[in-house]
């Protein structure tokens, strides 16, 4: 790794990563403080690094790529991208899948696309915009590897299939707390028969890597490009905090042979569950941990890893929830809210290098 750099947009994620032979990834471009800010924290990038080569989204919250929707319904990017690959979570198999997939598609309309007139709630499409070329697409799960420029990251979470309870029982309560609110609410009622209809997202869940080249919609079709939760009534409240919940739990986790140990949004269970596994193949110390869900999910299990940099993307709404175990286990401990943007160094293993700590070094790293 070149080097890593994570924009403060407040309470969301917008990092990149340089690989060693000069590629760029992103990672999500979203905040839950407006997708201006977001897509002001991508801008940023461009004093540190090019266009990015590949985007990874985290999950499917509006919120984690809202920046990139601005950007594509104002028809308008300083510097135009050359995407060639994305990567998403897989949704993995359960019995509700379909339902749960149209459920937090829907909310995610409800919450943001009626006010902004897109009509598009696939994120696909909206790279497609920003991007002057066609690009592969892959939802990923455990046990996948992606390789990009000389760097493979092991895709740690989602699973295949779900099978726990526990993990199914959130799930079925967002799917509860949704079906009550479209009963209150006739705008929901509308999306959902829509995206049930148009069926987009069955396709994009399913199939290995594919080639994707949208056509582009014409800018002037997009009649607001400002991005900004409503006032919701509390019923619908009620169930988008519910679908987000359960989102998490489906939420995409990387470890890089470059050292980077990512957990996107993961609850309580999954960070247990990533940790063990980790722990069993002798992975335990790394370079950059870049928290779960802004500093505020935490396991007593992450007490059993070690970082030389742990890293929080968050703002003014969540700084004060931050879990003080994250700068017990690292070196250097940073947040986005205190120390604004962040950049940090190539990791350059050598023995005689003086930054980093002899446990950084062993056999099994």
């Amino acid at each position: 790794m070149r080097a890593m750099y994570v924009a403060d947009v407040g309470d969301g994620l917008c990092m990149a990563l340089r690989t060693s032979v000069g590629e760029t990834i992103q990672i999500d471009c979203g905040s839950q403080q407006g997708s201006d800010v977001a897509l002001n924290g991508l801008m940023k990038f461009y004093n540190h690094f090019s266009s990015p080569d590949i985007f990874m989204l985290s999950h499917f919250h509006l919120d984690h790529y809202n920046g990139l929707m601005l950007a594509s319904s104002i028809g308008y990017f300083p510097i135009p991208w050359e995407i060639k690959e994305v990567y998403y979570p897989k949704i993995p198999k359960f019995r509700e899948k379909e339902e749960f997939m149209l459920c937090l598609l829907t909310m995610n309309l409800r919450v943001f696309g009626s006010e902004t007139g897109i009509m598009e709630y696939d994120f696909l499409k909206t790279i497609s915009k920003i991007t002057r070329r066609s690009f592969r697409y892959k939802p990923v799960s455990k046990g996948d590897v992606i390789n990009i420029g000389g760097t493979s990251f092991e895709v740690l979470w989602p699973p295949a299939v779900i099978d726990e309870e526990r993990a199914l029982s959130v799930i079925r309560q967002a799917i509860n707390d949704f079906n009550i609110a479209m009963e209150a609410d006739e705008k929901i009622k509308e999306l959902y028969q829509r995206v049930e209809k148009e069926g987009l997202f069955r396709a994009y869940f399913e199939q290995e890597q594919r080639s994707y080249s949208g056509e582009r919609d014409d800018p002037s079709k997009l009649v607001n490009s400002e991005y900004k939760e409503k006032k919701l009534p509390d019923v619908v409240k009620n169930a988008d905090d519910s679908l987000r919940k359960a989102a998490n739990h489906l939420s995409l986790a990387l470890f890089g042979d470059n050292g980077v140990l990512f957990l996107g949004d993961l609850e309580n269970f999954e960070i247990r569950k990533v940790v063990n596994y980790l722990e069993s193949v002798g992975k335990k110390r790394f370079y950059v941990f870049i928290t779960p869900h802004h500093g505020t999910h935490w396991n007593k299990s992450l007490k059993n890893i070690e970082c030389i940099y742990s890293i929080t993307s968050n703002g003014s709404k969540l700084h004060s929830r931050i879990k003080r175990g994250f700068k017990d286990i690292s070196r250097m401990s940073f947040a986005t809210y205190v120390n604004g943007d962040i950049v940090v160094p190539p990791f350059l293993p050598t023995r005689s290098h003086r930054f980093y700590p002899w446990w950084f070094y062993d056999d099994k790293y």
